[in-house]
């Protein structure tokens, strides 16, 4: 991803240094996460201050933040280093992404109304249309079918009363999803994923827990395959 294709958060109201920590926040999100910033790699001032040209301040509030969402890792007085990765901890990932995603639906459909259903509805639409382009041999939309295929799944829990379960499953889904865009191309997921965000989403629309269930569990189940099979961790 270049600087141009970088996600923008609105800091109108924020001062200049708390503007700057949040794009520095932004910019090393989003590279731990595609993996441009490599598991267990180093993430001394000097060297970040040279490749993203911002000062230490912001970077040093931004890696305490990334810190709390467990993307980065603390080394008492060594500075940091990006969270390493192993099959064992995406299983542990995967099992909690299951349970807490369970508990979020079943809330989110008990609590959802019309709108709910419409925002849901739209998602699955436009996630759709992007996974067309792809299918075209469009590369350039992968980045987005990342925030939209994210986008979906919130759209499913978003009914949900609950803020510390949504934080909770929030703060799980992003370091899950971080194995995933690491491990596997976009294009090389042999599956139908189509079918599968079309079966949850009609049985999320029904109601029906107890069908939407199992294909939660088999969704990510079988993401956890894919990446245990992917030979890079």
């Amino acid at each position: 991803m270049n600087n141009l294709e970088r996600p923008i958060v609105d800091v109108e109201d924020e001062g200049e240094g708390s503007s700057q920590a949040v794009a520095a926040w932004q910019i090393l999100r989003e590279d731990i996460l595609s993996g441009e910033l490599a598991p267990q790699t180093r993430l001394r001032i000097g060297m970040l201050n040279r490749k993203y040209k911002i000062g230490p301040s912001p970077l040093r509030e931004a890696l305490s933040r990334l810190v709390s969402e467990n993307l980065v890792v603390s080394l008492d007085r060594r500075g940091f280093m990006v969270v390493p990765i192993s099959l064992a901890d995406f299983r542990d990932l995967t099992d909690m992404r299951k349970m807490l995603e369970k508990q979020a639906l079943e809330q989110s459909l008990k609590h959802g109304d019309e709108k709910w259903e419409a925002a849901l509805v739209a998602a699955l639409y436009r996630l759709e249309r992007v996974q067309e382009r792809i299918d075209r041999g469009d590369d350039t939309a992968i980045n987005e079918w990342e925030g939209l295929n994210k986008a979906y799944h919130d759209a499913l829990v978003s009914a949900c009363p609950s803020g510390w379960l949504l934080r909770l499953r929030e703060q799980v889904y992003v370091c899950a999803e971080r194995y995933r865009r690491i491990c596997l191309s976009t294009k090389s997921i042999e599956r139908n994923v189509k079918q599968e965000h079309d079966q949850i989403r009609t049985a999320a629309l029904a109601r029906n827990m107890q069908a939407l269930a199992p294909l939660i569990d088999q969704h990510l189940e079988r993401t956890f395959k894919k990446v245990a099979g992917s030979g890079k961790l």
